[in-house]
C-alpha cells in the first residue's frame, strides 16, 4: 500500500517537473522491489535521457541487468556509474555480485575489497567477500579463517551484548529452541530444516521459529502451519532491526538461539552478535565459521569438517554421527528412478549450483 502510494507521488513529482531526474530513479526503485524489472529499466533510462552521468541510476539499472542476466550490459552500467562517482561504494559492491555471478571469483572479491577501501564497515561488501573467499581454493586455510575472525570481531563491536539472562533455572521444564533464518521458503536451506522442525519432540522442546522470509510463498505457510499445529511458535520477523529481535528473543527466554544462514542473503548475525540467548549455535546455510564470538557453536560432521582437518574455526565444532544433514525432498519430485549409471556403464555429474559455486 505504501510503495503504491511512493508511486503515485513520484509520478505526480515527475508530471510537475519532467526534468525530475530523482522522481524517475525513485519509481525504478520502487518497480525493482515489486518484481516489475522491465518498467524499472524503463525508469531508470527516462532518469539517465536527463541526467546522463546519474550515478544512482547508472548503477541501479546495473543492478537489474545483472537480475536479468544481461551481464555485459550490466557491466558497463555500473563501471558508468564508478566512473561518475569513484568514491561510490556500493557500485564497487554491486560489481563484485556481478563479477560473483558470472563466476569470476577473484575479480569479485576486489570489487569487494575496492567497496571497503570508501566503506570499511559496508556489511554488504564484508560478507559477500567472506562467501565469495570460500569459492576459490589457494590452499590458505588461515587466510579464510582470519577473514571471517577478523569481520567478527569488528562486526560485534557495532552490536551491544547481553551477559546475563533469566532463564528460568528449572532442569524438568522443555528448553526452548529458537531457530532463526530468511529462508524458510523453496530455498535450498528450507530442504534440511523441514526434517528437523517436523521430527522435533515438541513434548520435551519448545521450538519458536523467527522467520525473515522476505516473500512468504506456499512453503512458508505449510511450515508456519506445522510448527504451530504441533505447539511451536511461529514469529514474523521481516523488517524489524536486529537488535530488537534480539530483544525479542531475550523476552521469549530462548535457552539455544540456532542460525541457519551464515554469511548469505538478508541473514541475521547482526541479532546473533548480540548474544541473547545463553547458548548460540550456527547449522545448515554456510560452509564455514561465521566469524563472531558470540556464537559458540557450528554443527557439522566428520566428512564435511574431518578431526584432522587445519581448517580453524571462531566457533567448536559439533559433528554429528553419520550426516549432519537430512534431506526432505520435494513432494513434487515424484519417486526415484533407477540411477542411468547401471544402463549406461558410466557416472554422470551435474551440478544445480550457481557458477561461482
Amino acid at each position: 500500500m505504501f510503495s503504491q502510494s511512493a508511486i503515485v507521488f513520484y509520478e505526480l513529482a515527475f508530471h510537475f517537473n519532467p526534468h525530475c531526474a530523482e522522481a524517475c530513479n525513485n519509481l525504478g526503485v520502487l518497480y525493482k522491489d515489486r518484481d516489475n524489472l522491465d518498467k524499472a529499466v524503463e525508469c531508470y533510462q527516462m532518469a539517465l535521457s536527463i541526467k546522463p552521468n546519474f550515478a544512482q541510476s547508472l548503477n541501479n539499472l546495473g543492478v537489474v541487468y545483472t537480475v536479468q542476466g544481461k551481464m555485459d550490459a550490466a557491466a558497463s552500467m555500473i563501471e558508468k556509474a564508478i566512473l561518475a562517482n569513484p568514491t561510490y561504494a556500493e557500485a564497487f559492491n554491486n560489481l563484485g555480485v556481478l563479477y560473483r555471478d558470472a563466476g569470476n571469483i577473484t575479480a569479485a572479491i576486489d570489487a569487494y575489497e575496492e567497496c571497503l577501501k570508501i566503506d570499511p564497515d559496508s556489511r554488504n561488501a564484508g560478507q559477500n567477500r567472506l562467501l565469495a573467499m570460500n569459492y576459490i581454493n589457494e590452499g590458505l586455510d588461515d587466510k579464510l579463517y582470519e577473514a571471517h575472525r577478523d569481520w567478527g570481531w569488528r562486526f560485534t563491536r557495532l552490536h551491544p551484548q547481553y551477559t546475563s539472562w533469566d532463564n528460568p533455572k528449572d532442569p524438568e521444564r522443555p528448553i526452548i529452541i529458537g531457530y532463526i533464518s530468511p529462508d524458510f521458503f523453496t530455498h535450498s536451506v528450507s530442504y534440511f530444516i523441514e526434517a528437523p522442525l517436523t521430527h522435533h519432540d515438541y513434548t520435551k522442546y519448545k521450538v519458536v521459529v523467527y522467520s525473515g522470509v522476505v516473500k512468504a510463498d506456499a512453503k512458508t505457510f505449510r511450515f508456519r502451519d506445522k510448527v504451530l499445529k504441533k505447539g511451536g511458535v511461529w514469529k514474523d520477523i521481516y523488517g524489524i532491526d536486529e537488535k530488537k529481535i534480539a530483544s525479542m528473543v531475550r523476552e521469549d527466554k530462548i535457552d539455544i538461539l540456532v542460525e541457519l544462514t551464515g554469511h548469505t542473503a538478508n541473514n541475521k548475525l547482526g541479532t546473533m552478535a548480540c548474544r541473547p540467548a545463553p547458548l548460540q549455535v550456527t547449522w545448515i546455510g554456510y560452509p564455514n565459521t561465521t566469524g563472531l564470538p558470540t556464537v559458540d557453536y557450528r554443527i557439522t560432521d566428520s566428512l564435511a569438517d574431518p578431526p584432522d582437518t587445519k581448517q580453524k574455526q571462531v566457533e567448536e565444532l559439533v559433528r554429528l554421527p553419520e550426516c549432519f544433514l537430512c534431506y526432505t525432498p520435494s513432494p513434487e519430485a515424484g519417486p526415484v528412478c533407477p540411477t542411468p549409471a547401471l544402463s549406461n556403464g558410466f557416472v554422470t555429474f551435474g551440478s544445480f549450483n550457481n557458477l561461482a559455486k
